[in-house]
């Protein structure tokens, strides 16, 4: 099993380090992180996964760009030195939808997102049997309602999805999301 980690808006591969480190070590797995194919406008040495634009009230994703990230993390997965089966895509709020996407194209152990949400004028399609786990911070006041909402677009197609409302996380700090990520990776690798 290998953990690739999303980086969410802004950011960059290093983000969360410290904890996906010492996750892969107690799950004695290998991890990895690239950077989002976009630069960050207003951040010298920071990526994006795509950019938006307002619409109907709404910030909804340019579909080249959001497009072309799904293409380049398929791409980078299929370069890892193991099967996709053997992969956990964990992401982190704008990295957390393209996770969630991925694994929707492609048959993954899981999918993981935390504080994530999904563009509303995409169209998504599931073409896999990964199991999709939503993790919504309690405490993120940053994401309003209906982005929030937005994995309620999953459940109308057949999606195997697990939603979880995590205590004491903000949109920034996700370490009790980590702690449910170990504990339901240790429970899908004791029942292998």
């Amino acid at each position: 099993m290998i953990l690739v980690f999303l980086h969410g808006k802004g950011s960059d591969k290093n983000a969360y380090s410290k904890q996906l480190k010492d996750l892969a070590e107690r799950l004695s797995v290998d991890l990895v992180s690239f950077n989002a194919p976009f630069s960050h406008q207003n951040k010298k040495d920071k990526f994006l996964w795509f950019n938006k634009f307002e619409q109907n009230n709404r910030r909804d994703a340019i579909k080249e760009e959001y497009e072309y990230s799904l293409n380049y993390i398929e791409q980078k997965l299929k370069e890892l030195p193991c099967p996709l089966s053997d992969i956990v895509l964990i992401g982190h709020s704008q990295g957390g939808g393209m996770a969630v996407n991925i694994g929707l194209r492609l048959n993954l152990k899981c999918a993981f997102s935390i504080c994530g949400d999904l563009p509303y004028n995409l169209v998504y399609k599931n073409c896999s049997q990964t199991p999709i786990y939503w993790f919504e911070g309690k405490d993120d006041n940053y994401i309003n309602q209906e982005r929030k909402d937005s994995y309620k677009l999953l459940t109308k197609m057949g999606v195997n999805l697990h939603y979880q409302c995590i205590s004491d996380c903000t949109h920034t700090e996700i370490t009790s999301a980590f702690t449910e990520i170990e504990k339901m990776l240790m429970q899908i690798r004791d029942e292998i």
